[in-house]
């Protein structure tokens, strides 16, 4: 198997929690919020190497788009490397 095809990246929506205050009784409980985006995790023969999140709300903005993108992008330069650097043709 080639590194190309061991590398892969998966692509998902997945929400992050985000915690304020410790939730200690002395102090305000901790408030939880939670944010949709989008996960990108590299995979290097099955096994998490590394991962990108992404907020992303209802209406995203340009902004949001060409962040995606160009994550996309680099996702994409990441699975192939292996192959660019040898000269391989697809």
């Amino acid at each position: 198997m080639t590194d190309r095809r061991a590398r892969r990246v998966d692509v998902a929506a997945r929400p992050r929690h985000v915690s304020l205050g410790d939730g200690e009784a002395e102090q305000a409980p901790a408030e939880e919020f939670e944010y949709l985006g989008i996960l990108l995790e590299r995979k290097h023969d099955g096994a998490p190497v590394d991962e990108t999140w992404l907020p992303m709300g209802d209406e995203p903005s340009e902004e949001d788009d060409e962040r995606l993108i160009a994550a996309l992008h680099e996702a994409w330069l990441w699975t192939t490397e292996a192959d660019r650097l040898s000269g391989t043709a697809w």
